[in-house]
C-alpha cells in the first residue's frame, strides 16, 4: 500500500513539474513525457510517446545537439550524467534548453534514460545582456583610462588611439585575406585591450621627463641668464681696469658663439662627433664670479644633458621612462580581468621587449616573447616614428619608418614575418593618423 501511494505521489510530481521530463528506452523510443515537455517543446504528448527520439525532434539542424545529447546518454556504457545547454527550435523560434540526461535503472539494469529539460531562454538572454553591459563598461573604462594617459601630455595625445586604429585595420586585413594567423574574436578583443593599456604605467612618469622636448629643458634659461651675468661681470672688470675693451668684446663674441652652439645641440636629434668635440671646449670654459672665485661656465647636470648623443633624455631620465613598462604590469596585475583577457597584463607590459634580448624591462628574447607582443612592439615603434605630435622630432615618412623597422629585423630585434604581413596589409592607409 505504501509503495502504491509513493508511486502515485511520484506520478503527480512528475506530471505537474514545470520542467519537462522525457523517458527514453534503450532503443531510443520515447516511453513517457510529462505535460511540461509538451509545452516547452511545442509538441503534444501523442506526438512524442512511442516515437523514436531522432524522429520526434527531427525537423531542424538546430535540434541536432538536443538529439545527440540524449543518444549519447543512451549509449554511454559508464552511465554518466550528460548535462548541456543547447538550442532548440520550437514554435517558429529558437529557445535555449538546459537538459540533464541520466540513466534510468530497474533492478540495477539499465532500461533507458530520463531527460529533464528546462526553458532557460530568458535567463540566458539576461546573462547575455549583463555580459554585454559589463563588456561595454570595461571598454569604456579602458578607453577613458587610456585617454587620460595620452592627455597628460599634449606631445603624445594621439599615440594610443592611432595604434588601436592601425591594429584594427591590420586584424581586419588578416580576416579578409583568411591569413592563418587571423585572430579569433576573443583574442582580437584581448589584443586590442592590450594596445589600449600598453602605456598605463606612464601615469607614474613625471611630466617634466615625459614632455621633455629638448636636452636641457628649463636648464637652457638658466644657462642664458648665466651668460648674461658673465658679460656684466666682464663689463665691471673692464671699468675697474682688469681687462681691456678688446678683451671684453672678444670674450663676449666667444660666449655668444658658444651659446648659439649650445642652443643647436640642445635641439639636435643626434649629436655627431665633431659637435661633441666642440662641446668639450665649451665645457672647459670658466669665469670669475663677483667674489673673485673661479666657476665653471656649465654645471655638471647641464653638461650631462648636452652630452646626450640621441634624443632628449639622459640615462637617469631614460631609466624613469623605461620603468613605465614595469609599472604597467603592476597596475594591470591588480585588475581582475575576465578569463578571456588574462593575457592583457603580459602583452601590455612586454611591448618594449626585443627578440635579441636588448629590450626592456625583462630582457626577454626569442620564443619567450609571444607573437602578439611582437606585433604590439612593431605598432608602437611605427606610430612613434610617424607621429605628428612629437616636439623633439618631425614626423617620419612611412617608407623611411618601414626601412628602420627592416633594419631592426636585420639586427635581430623584430619579427620579420610579422613585419612582412604588416607591410603587405598597409594598415596605416586605412585610417587617418592624428
Amino acid at each position: 500500500m505504501a509503495g502504491e501511494i509513493h508511486s502515485q505521489i511520484s506520478d503527480i510530481i512528475v506530471k505537474d513539474m514545470m520542467e519537462g521530463v522525457i523517458a527514453v528506452n534503450c532503443e531510443g523510443i520515447i516511453s513517457y513525457v510529462n505535460n511540461a515537455t509538451a509545452s516547452i517543446l511545442g509538441k503534444k504528448r501523442e506526438q512524442l510517446e512511442g516515437i523514436p527520439v531522432v524522429e520526434a525532434f527531427f525537423g531542424s539542424e538546430i535540434n541536432d545537439e538536443f538529439n545527440q545529447t540524449i543518444m549519447d546518454a543512451i549509449y554511454d556504457k559508464d552511465g554518466a550524467v550528460h548535462e548541456k545547454l543547447v538550442p532548440y527550435y520550437a514554435c517558429g523560434k529558437v529557445i535555449q534548453l538546459h537538459m540533464i540526461a541520466s540513466v534510468l535503472r530497474e533492478n540495477e539494469k539499465k532500461v533507458g534514460v530520463i531527460v529533464v529539460v528546462g526553458d532557460v531562454t530568458e535567463l540566458v538572454e539576461q546573462r547575455v545582456r549583463a555580459a554585454e553591459q559589463a563588456q561595454r563598461l570595461l571598454d569604456s573604462v579602458v578607453r577613458t583610462l587610456s585617454q587620460a594617459i595620452d592627455e597628460r601630455s599634449s606631445y603624445t595625445a594621439h599615440h594610443t588611439r592611432n595604434m588601436v586604429q592601425i591594429a584594427e585595420a591590420f586584424l581586419d586585413w588578416l580576416d579578409k585575406t583568411d591569413n592563418p594567423w587571423k585572430f579569433s574574436e576573443s583574442r582580437r578583443r584581448s589584443f586590442l585591450m592590450s594596445v589600449w593599456l600598453h602605456d598605463v604605467g606612464k601615469l607614474a612618469v613625471p611630466l617634466e621627463i615625459m614632455d621633455k622636448e629638448s636636452k636641457l629643458g628649463a636648464q637652457l634659461r638658466a644657462i642664458e641668464e648665466r651668460f648674461v651675468m658673465v658679460s656684466l661681470l666682464d663689463e665691471i672688470a673692464m671699468y675697474r681696469g682688469k681687462i681691456t675693451e678688446e678683451q671684453r668684446v672678444a670674450r663676449k663674441q666667444e660666449r655668444d658663439a658658444a651659446l648659439d652652439e649650445i642652443r643647436r645641440i640642445n635641439r639636435a636629434e643626434f649629436v655627431p662627433d665633431e659637435k661633441m668635440e666642440l662641446l668639450k671646449k665649451i665645457i672647459s670654459e670658466k669665469y670669475i664670479d663677483e667674489n673673485g672665485k673661479e666657476r665653471p661656465l656649465l654645471l655638471d647636470e647641464e653638461i650631462e644633458n648636452l652630452s646626450i648623443r640621441k634624443g632628449t633624455l639622459n640615462d637617469r631620465e631614460r631609466s624613469v621612462i623605461q620603468s613605465h613598462a614595469v609599472v604597467t604590469g603592476r597596475i594591470l596585475d591588480q585588475i581582475q580581468f575576465p578569463d578571456e583577457y588574462c593575457h592583457v597584463p603580459i602583452w601590455a607590459s612586454e611591448h618594449h621587449e626585443l627578440l635579441s634580448g636588448r629590450g626592456y624591462p625583462y630582457h626577454l628574447e626569442g620564443d619567450q616573447i609571444p607573437k602578439e607582443v611582437r606585433l604590439l612592439t612593431i605598432l608602437d615603434i611605427f606610430e612613434a616614428l610617424t607621429a605628428k605630435d612629437r616636439p623633439y622630432k618631425k614626423p617620419m615618412p612611412v617608407e623611411r619608418a618601414l626601412s628602420i623597422l627592416e633594419s631592426m629585423v636585420s639586427s635581430g630585434d623584430l619579427d620579420g614575418e610579422i613585419l612582412g604581413l604588416f607591410k603587405e596589409s598597409r594598415a596605416w592607409e586605412k585610417i587617418t593618423l592624428e
